[in-house]
This record gives structure tokens, C-alpha cells and sequence, in this order.
């Protein structure tokens, strides 16, 4: 194989037993340590247990030949179909540059095909799906199932990212059909991702960031040392550089590294490789990363940006936990979700456009953007799909008081029902400690749910945009989240001069006034006034108020209907504040 060689990574992704593996070996010429069902297991039960790797190499398409590279290499990524096996999935899903989506003609799209679709939107900038098994299809009847098949996909892709996505009819056993069309169209798919300039801006940013190596497979080879097989995420790396096991906390020099059998002397973003390193235990890393030494932090909480997955049916409560998929890594988190507080928004297409945006920049792995840790945000009691979040009358109205009364909050759905449409985050507490880069894609599932059932068990997905090394009370603190809180008195006696009264219903008579003394509360006419202290013993208190009362006076008294007496006092009340008494308005 030519030294120059350009790599693109393909995945290959489908429901269990819809034939990848029969297809990736009827598309591959090279094999590589872990290439089609090598795993023992996997010969046994029929199925891919594990990522498979081999390869296909053709010349340079006539419009990339100004690029400094002598031929095309696809490395097609074969990731395993069953259920339980899905984090596997997740975990090869940052190394995709484009994706195969494997579908059986005869069964359509079936609960992992989902879940397969969802891994391909975050990670892939570009699909075709291979229409798989046709020559099980009676000749006869063949062109109009394939017709039928073919349309019920593009119906199901046309509210994703990948809508009018091409569906290629392929035979993979006993004789291979369509492969070359397929083949064609990744090579199609090449030439149009480097003719991107954002996708070509976003590799040279990536490439000159520090060294990221995805490792996927973790050998001893006797008088060399231990080989990491892998990806190149980020960055670059040359014989002799010192690379850190972040996991282990190791560092180790680089002695030697090939590229599908052939010793090269550096590795760029995009290439798959072998490294080998001397002195470690290769019980020790299965998979993980490699990367610049003291740029893969290890933390215990952190936020990420997220969005709810389109196919999961349930909805996705605060304080659940969840199997968060962080790279290679699966661990248990306590979720805490949040957006931006009740405000003017934008309608539902707006907010499908701006997910379908969202999952554009991270299949191109641009670098996420900071966490606004100085903001306030709202406690959301749940993520929230494209159905956008309820706005309570509550926080409408003091939205729009807030906005001296112009303008509505949201935008109203066909129910008629103001919704709230605007990015949303999560908190992640960690049962134990995660080592991944910071601005790491996330996925949240909950593999607990069934997994011969038919439901999609992925719920939320996203990229993390802060971290916090410890996640104890004092680290949270920084975080500004907050529900509402809204309680209702009454104005019970005007005092003569209008200015001021004594109110009840808003505190228990044991209740420590103090606290809220300052409190700004308004009246059911709008008219605002501060609360003094408390009135006596039973819990009443008095209100100052910034400007005399209506219909008070000489003959007006009759003219405050029982409405104009309500007292509503609004405020916040932070998740995460240590003194759990204290209001903010």
C-alpha cells in the first residue's frame, strides 16, 4: 500500500442478522486484526460481537487529485446489530465519517435500525442505505417490492438529517448485487465531504489540535511490545512521541506504528493504525483513548447540550438514571435537565432546522461551544422533544409584566398551548469518576428497558460542554438553575393613606418572614409593592407599595373587585444553592 494513502471511515450499521458482515466482506480487499467475525462467539452464534475493520482501496477520483494522497482507502467499520450489543455501536460511532445503513428488504426497519439511525445522525456526515437480501425477493415480484420498500425508508428519513438519502438494492450471498453501485457512491460521498469547505475547515481544525487516538483493540505481540489499534480522532502523532493512557494514568513512547500491515512513521486525523508501545500489560486496556499528554481530563459531573431522540417513546425525567455512552466508555449518571428561562422563541420548524444544524457541526467534530457557566437557567422536570416545552400562565404572565407587557412568550402549537422551543442541557452526576475529552459526544439510553423488545432505548444525545473535576455541593454551586415558585395571599386591610396594607395567605404562621422581607409582590391590577415584616403572630405581613392603591379613598373602597386584592409573590428558588432557604427574584 502506498505510504500517501487518504482514509475514510465507513460504518456499517444495521438490526441484528440483516447481513453486514456478509456485505462488508463481499465490499473488502484488506483485512485487519479484528476484520469479520474473527471473535470466537461470533462464529458460533452467526452474529458480530465486536467492531470489524477491513478495507477497500481505490485510485484517486479525477477531482481529488490536487490532494497530496495516492489512492482512496474506505475502512468499513462493521458494527454488531444485536441489542445488547449496541454500546459497541456507540463506542465506533466517533471514528464514522460516513455510514452504511444495512436494511433487510424483507423486514424493514426494525427497533435497532432506529437505534442504528440515531448513532448515524450524531456521528455520520453523509448515508446510503443498502437495501440488503433482494435475491431472497421472488424475480416477479422484486422491482415492486424493492419500489415499496424503498419508499416506506425515504417516509421514515424525511424528518431526519438524512432525508432523500439514496437506497441502493443489494444481494451480498450467494452472488453479489449492487456492489459496485454502493461502492460508487461512497466514493461520490468522498469527493463531495472534501469538496465541503466547512467539512474541510473543520478537519484542518481538528488536525491541528492535540493527538486523540480512539483505541478499539488492545494486543500483546511477542519481542515488539503492545499494539493499540485504533483511530485518529484529532490531531497527529510520529514515531517517538510520548502518548498518555488517560485511563491508566501511563505514559508511554510510541516505538513503531502501520497502517494495514505497513509501517508508516506518522499518523494524521482520519487514519486508522496500529501503534506499538513497550512495557504494558495489555490486560489492563481493552478500549479507551490515547492521547497528547494532560488533555484528557477525569471528572465527576459535567453539563452537556442535548436533545431528546425523536424514536424514543417514554418521556425522559429529571433525577433518572441513565447509561451514558462517553467514546468506548459506558457508565451510570443521575440526570438533571435545563434551558433558558420562559421567553420569545422560535416555532417547531425552526427548532427541528436548528436540531438538524446541532447534529451537522458534531458529525463534523467542530470543537462544541462553552458552557455560559455565569447564566441562569430553568429546571426542566423532563427533556423535552419537539413538542417544545409548556409554558405555564405563571411564568407567561411575568414574562410579559417582566417585559412591561409586550410581546408573548413562546410560540403557541396547534393546541393552542404556548411551548417554549430553545436549547436545552443536562447535568451528569456520575456513579464513578469518567475520563473522556471535554467536549465529548454523549448518549444517554436506558439498556435496562427489554432488549428483545421493539422500542428504541436511546433517549437523549448530545455533546458535553463543561465539566466539574469533583461534582460535590460546593463545585455545583457555580451552576445557576432554578425553579419557579409562586405562592397567593390576599390584601386584607388598605391602610388610609393607600400606600401600604397588611396581607395574609402567603406564609404559616411559623413561617421565618425574614427571609423574604424585601420581597417585591404585585396585586392582581398589576400595582407593585415590597413585603416589611411580619403582622402579628398568625402569619399575616405588611406591604409597602410604590404607589397608592386604586379605587382607595372616599367613596372608591366599594371599587376593588376580590381579583384586585389577590398578592401573588414570585421568585426563584437555585437547585444547587447550599442554603436551601434563600430566594432570589
Amino acid at each position: 500500500m502506498p505510504e500517501k494513502t487518504l482514509n475514510v471511515n465507513v460504518g456499517v450499521l444495521g438490526h441484528v442478522d440483516c447481513g453486514k458482515t456478509s456485505l462488508v466482506a463481499a465490499m473488502s480487499s484488506v483485512l485487519s486484526t479484528a476484520a469479520l467475525d474473527k471473535h470466537p462467539q461470533s462464529k458460533e452464534r452467526g452474529i458480530t460481537l465486536d467492531l470489524g475493520f477491513s478495507s477497500f482501496s481505490v485510485p484517486m477520483p479525477e477531482q481529488l487529485q490536487h490532494l497530496p494522497y495516492d489512492e482512496l482507502q474506505f475502512t468499513l467499520v462493521d458494527c454488531p446489530g444485536h441489542a445488547s450489543l449496541i454500546r459497541t455501536i456507540i463506542g465506533g460511532a466517533q471514528i464514522i465519517d460516513m455510514m452504511v445503513l444495512v436494511i433487510d428488504v424483507t423486514k424493514g426497519f426494525q427497533a435497532q435500525t432506529a437505534e442504528c439511525l440515531v448513532v448515524g445522525e450524531i456521528a455520520a456526515r453523509s448515508m446510503v442505505v443498502a437495501l440488503n437480501k433482494t435475491d431472497l425477493l421472488p424475480e416477479a415480484l422484486r422491482p415492486k417490492a424493492v419500489k415499496k420498500a424503498t419508499k416506506l425508508i425515504r417516509e421514515t428519513l424525511a424528518a431526519t438529517k438524512f432525508a432523500g438519502a439514496a437506497v441502493i438494492p443489494v444481494a451480498a450471498k450467494p452472488t453479489p448485487s449492487g456492489i459496485s453501485e454502493l461502492q460508487a457512491w461512497l466514493v461520490a460521498a468522498a469527493v463531495q465531504q472534501h469538496a465541503d469547505t466547512a467539512a474541510a475547515q473543520a478537519a484542518a481544525a481538528a488536525a491541528a489540535r492535540p493527538f486523540l487516538f480512539s483505541i478499539d483493540h488492545c494486543f500483546p505481540l511477542k519481542g515488539q511490545g503492545t499494539i493499540l489499534t485504533g483511530t485518529v480522532l484529532q490531531g497527529g502523532c510520529q514515531v517517538n512521541d510520548t502518548v498518555e493512557l488517560p485511563a491508566l494514568k501511563l505514559t508511554k513512547q510510541v516505538k513503531s506504528m502501520q497502517m494495514f500491515k505497513q509501517p508508516v512513521t506518522s499518523v494524521t486525523r482520519g487514519d486508522r493504525a496500529a501503534l506499538c508501545v513497550t512495557q504494558l500489560n495489555a490486560k489492563l486496556l481493552e478500549r479507551g483513548l490515547a492521547a497528547a499528554p494532560g488533555t484528557v481530563p477525569t471528572f465527576a459531573a459535567a453539563v452537556a447540550a442535548v436533545d431528546k431522540v425523536r424514536f424514543y417513546g417514554g418521556p425522559v425525567p429529571s433525577k433518572g438514571k441513565y447509561h451514558m455512552s462517553i467514546g468506548h466508555a459506558t457508565v451510570m449518571a443521575e440526570a438533571t435537565f435545563f434551558g433558558l428561562p420562559d421567553a420569545p422563541g422560535s416555532s417547531q420548524a425552526d427548532a427541528l432546522r436548528l436540531m438538524i444544524d446541532a447534529l451537522s457541526k458534531t458529525s463534523l467534530h467542530t470543537q462544541a461551544d462553552a458552557f455560559a457557566w455565569s447564566k441562569q437557567y430553568l429546571y426542566q422536570e423532563e427533556l423535552y422533544g419537539l413538542e417544545g416545552r409548556p409554558i405555564t400562565s405563571s411564568s407567561s404572565s411575568s414574562t410579559v409584566a417582566a417585559a412591561g407587557g409586550a410581546g408573548a412568550a413562546g410560540a403557541a402549537c396547534s393546541s393552542g398551548q404556548q411551548q417554549h422551543f430553545g436549547p436545552q442541557w443536562v447535568l451528569l452526576k456520575f456513579d464513578q469518576p469518567v475520563t473522556a475529552p471535554e467536549d465529548s459526544v454523549v448518549i444517554g439510553a436506558r439498556f435496562d428497558v427489554d432488549a428483545a423488545g421493539e422500542a428504541c432505548r436511546l433517549a437523549f444525545y448530545g455533546r458535553l460542554t463543561g465539566s466539574l473535576a469533583e461534582g460535590g455541593p460546593q463545585q455545583l454551586r457555580k451552576l445557576q438553575v432554578y425553579k419557579p415558585k409562586e405562592r397567593q395571599g390576599l390584601v386584607s386591610r388598605i391602610a388610609p393613606d393607600a400606600t401600604s396594607a397588611v396581607c395574609s395567605g402567603l406564609f404559616k404562621k411559623e413561617t421565618d418572614i425574614s427571609i423574604f422581607q424585601g420581597a417585591r409582590v404585585v396585586t392582581g391590577r398589576g400595582e407593585w409593592g415590597s413585603i416589611e415584616g411580619r403582622f402579628g403572630t398568625s402569619g399575616k405581613f405588611k406591604v409597602q407599595f410604590d404607589a397608592p392603591l386604586w379605587g382607595v379613598g372616599e367613596g372608591q373602597q366599594q371599587q376593588r373587585s376580590a381579583a384586585d386584592n389577590v398578592l401573588l409573590l414570585r421568585y426563584k428558588r437555585f437547585v444547587f444553592d447550599a442554603d436551601k432557604h434563600s430566594i432570589r427574584q
